[in-house]
């Protein structure tokens, strides 16, 4: 069985430094965390407590894993996750990313020590696959929520993020534009790809040309969204687009100030479109045009499959949702030309 010893001695660590990274008591040089978590990983190591069996009294607890815990997309899932855990007498912890893989690991180690029973990851990337794959080879209860990966066997609840754009990009042509770019998100992401994905198609069925910079990512951030609309909007006029569909709201945002330092009208000048239909996105102020995606739905089916799980009370085969979307039409596109 392997020990924190054998993983300070793989990874060249003290012993200390493991136990610091193992129960997040101690701040942990970024270098040699990494060093730490990889050699978790690649040995396998599961803490003596639960390996053993000795821990008979569950949690009652459940992690719920984000990428950004200030992104107002969030608080209704979280919301849902919390209201269905109630039910069961279960408590959540919020464990917040920030994309960054090692807190990915420390969440999952949360539930290797026991701290809590399972865990809805909303913040899949391709890189965890392999994480996840021994986590659940491991016996471990995991449910992927918001973000999937592909061809992984797991218990999933995501929105129809294909369709949505394929939507967004439809509208946007009917309304007589043809030069319309695609801002996306972070690499790895199943969001990033089949939104992509889907205005691409659209855009294809349209035959209309898609021109590189018209794929330059805002990050699905404000401050991103905001530099990628100011470098689109310098492009030469052959290239500038007329409208711009954001992989996110937040971003959206970002967009629409952008347009406004410039001085391009919106929806005179360029048409926006945004995902997720955030509250301050249909503020008489914004008006935001977007596919909206039922945040409050998807938590709520992912805790009810993370608890079924637990309770063995689940169906043997892997659950994949896929909720359909709305396009919610306002302000910011304009009207036919």
């Amino acid at each position: 069985m392997t020990t924190i010893k054998d993983i300070a001695h793989k990874s060249g660590v003290s012993v200390a430094t493991v136990s610091y990274v193992l129960n997040n008591t101690r701040w942990v040089h970024e270098e040699k965390r990494k060093r730490v978590l990889e050699a978790i990983s690649e040995l396998n190591y599961v803490p003596n407590a639960v390996a053993r069996g000795l821990r008979v009294q569950k949690s009652k607890a459940i992690s719920f894993v984000v990428s950004d815990i200030t992104n107002p997309f969030y608080p209704d899932l979280a919301k849902a996750c919390e209201d269905v855990a109630q039910t069961k007498g279960f408590t959540i912890n919020i464990l917040n990313t920030d994309d960054k893989p090692d807190r990915t690991q420390l969440a999952l180690n949360q539930v290797r020590e026991g701290k809590v029973d399972g865990i809805i990851v909303t913040s899949a990337l391709e890189q965890d696959r392999e994480h996840f794959l021994k986590f659940m080879e491991q016996g471990y209860v995991l449910v992927l929520a918001n973000r999937f990966i592909k061809g992984l066997q797991v218990d999933s609840v995501v929105a129809d993020n294909f369709n949505g754009a394929v939507m967004a990009t439809n509208h946007l042509n009917q309304l007589g534009h043809q030069k319309i770019a695609f801002m996306p998100g972070i690499t790895g992401s199943s969001i990033t790809e089949s939104r992509m994905n889907g205005y691409v198609k659209a855009m294809a069925d349209a035959g209309l040309t898609i021109y590189p910079e018209w794929l330059t990512s805002g990050g699905a951030r404000y401050s991103g969204s905001y530099d990628t609309t100011k470098f689109l909007l310098g492009l030469p006029e052959e290239k500038r687009p007329t409208a711009i569909l954001s992989l996110t709201d937040i971003g959206a945002l970002g967009v629409l100030d952008a347009a406004t330092d410039l001085g391009v009208s919106v929806p005179g000048d360029l048409a926006v479109i945004g995902f997720d239909d955030l509250f301050i996105s249909g503020t008489r102020s914004i008006q935001l045009t977007t596919v909206s995606i039922p945040r409050y739905e998807m938590g709520n089916m992912a805790t009810t499959l993370l608890l079924d799980r637990l309770e063995k009370t689940a169906k043997p085969e892997f659950q994949e949702i896929v909720l359909p979307v709305q396009l919610i039409v306002r302000k910011t596109c304009g009207k036919q030309k």
